[in-house]
Formats: C-alpha cells, sequence, structure tokens
C-alpha cells in the first residue's frame, strides 16, 4: 500500500505534469488573428482646386459684409463643385495678371464673367459658355444727352483696364478720348460725377447699377454684337475642365442654374 506521502507525491508529479503541457500548447500556438473592420462608406480624399478671381466685377464676382468672395460665378463653381465630387478655395486677383496666374501655377480655374475670344483661345482652354451678353455704354442722362451709340462719338470714356472691355471699346473707333480705370465701379462713379461721359463694358455687368433713383441709362453697341462667358484652365487641362463641363449640365439639368442665375441677374 502506498503511504498518504507516496499520495501525495504521486498527485503533485500528476499536477506538474498537466501544467507543462498545457503551457507548452499555449507557447506553441500561435494567437488568433485579431480582424480590425474598416469604416463603410470611405472614400478618398477629395481634390481641390484654387480659383482666382476680381473681387469687383458684380454680379460675377464681389464681396459680401464679412470679406468673403460672393457672387454669380462663385455660385455656379460651388454647384458644380458638389455634383462633382470636389472643393474649391477662392482667391481675389486684380484684372491685370488675371488669366497669366494660369501658366503661373497660381492657379487653376480662372472665373469672373471671362469673356471667350479667338485669340484667348489660342492660350487657354475655356469651359463650355454659361451666359452671353451684350457691349453696352452707361450714360448719365442729366449730364450727357445721347439716345443711341452714334450719340456718343468723341464723347469722354472710362473703362476698365487691362480688360477686353478695353479692347473692345478702341475696336469701335467710337472715342479716341478713353480713360482706364482700375474697377469699374470707379468708372460708374466718374460718369455719376460727370468726369467721363460714359463706361463701357458688358450688359450683365453695368445691368447692376441700373437701380431705381439713379441717373443712369444704357446705350447698346449694336455693331459690337454679344460674346460669352466661360471658366478658364491652363491650356491642355483637359481633365479639369471635363469635370466643370459635365457638372454645368448637371446643374442645368436640376434646374440649380437658373436658381443662381435669377439670384444674381434676374435681368437675364
Amino acid at each position: 500500500m502506498f503511504s498518504i506521502r507516496h499520495t501525495i507525491y504521486l498527485i503533485s508529479l500528476v499536477c506538474l505534469l498537466s501544467a507543462c503541457a498545457e503551457q507548452q500548447q499555449t507557447t506553441s500556438e500561435p494567437a488568433p488573428t485579431q480582424t480590425i473592420n474598416a469604416p463603410r462608406n470611405q472614400t478618398a480624399k477629395q481634390e481641390s482646386y484654387v480659383v482666382v478671381s476680381q473681387s469687383s466685377y458684380p454680379p460675377f464676382a464681389t464681396r459680401d459684409e464679412t470679406g468673403k468672395m460672393v457672387g454669380l460665378d462663385m455660385d455656379i463653381l460651388n454647384a458644380i463643385a458638389e455634383k462633382q465630387g470636389f472643393t474649391l478655395k477662392f482667391i481675389p486677383h486684380d484684372m491685370d495678371g488675371l488669366l497669366e496666374s494660369l501658366n503661373e501655377d497660381g492657379a487653376d480655374i480662372v472665373a469672373t464673367g471671362v469673356n471667350i475670344t479667338p485669340e484667348r483661345q489660342k492660350k487657354y482652354d475655356f469651359s463650355q459658355p454659361y451666359l452671353e451678353a451684350s457691349w453696352v455704354a452707361l450714360v448719365n442722362k442729366d449730364k450727357v444727352k445721347a439716345h443711341q451709340w452714334s450719340d456718343l462719338k468723341n464723347k469722354k470714356f472710362v473703362v476698365q483696364s487691362s480688360s477686353l472691355s478695353e479692347t473692345q471699346l478702341k475696336n469701335t473707333a467710337i472715342s479716341a478720348d478713353v480713360l482706364p480705370l482700375k474697377t469699374v465701379y470707379l468708372g460708374v462713379a466718374a460718369v455719376g460725377k460727370g468726369d467721363a461721359d460714359a463706361i463701357y463694358d458688358v450688359d450683365s455687368v453695368l445691368d447692376t447699377y441700373l437701380k431705381p433713383n439713379t441717373p443712369f441709362i444704357k446705350i447698346v453697341d449694336e455693331e459690337s454684337g454679344r460674346i460669352p462667358f466661360g471658366f478658364v484652365f491652363k491650356k491642355g487641362n483637359l481633365p479639369l475642365k471635363t469635370k466643370i463641363d459635365q457638372g454645368l449640365e448637371k446643374i442645368k439639368a436640376d434646374g440649380t442654374y437658373q436658381k443662381i442665375l435669377d439670384k444674381w441677374y434676374p435681368k437675364n
């Protein structure tokens, strides 16, 4: 018969062997792999583009009371960006050197009612047109007696410097007395004070100054016809042009474009 001492020894030995076997099994088997589920609907980082624009060219672009860039072009581009899944950063820029900023890699898009011309299309790519306008002059009826374009022959004109309006006015040969100013606003103010007889630009811009209780009237330059507006890209940037064109078609189809147009340019 086993003594009590032998019994305790056997029990201890069995427990020791069992513990060793358990430890060996634990160390020899790899730990189960932990699976982390990636969040659903995770999307890639959105593309972002820089837009340069004049800050005083209503209704296309201006600043609100906080200094934020707002206007027809801003609303159209923001609506397109929402449809196409990218973001935009708007930066103000003088008219001088505005288009050239594309070739200096300072911008991806130029906006502010930029007119599409064959000369410009040789240097830059344009979106499809989103608006058309007529060339007109704004005069102060209390200071200048004019009812048609020919009445402005040899009158003193003001026009925004470095703009297509300046070039187009000179092409009309209506007057050699032309004073370029930095902004349209300064030109309208000069006409209002009688320092100039007329300011020349497109009706979509000058119509914003035809408000009640003002002395301004509009005279159409019938000979110069109408001109389209588009967003501008660096020559060869067809992927971005395609995104903008496709987005423009979408906001026209769902009525967003017309709502924006009615907001900023109701006379259209």
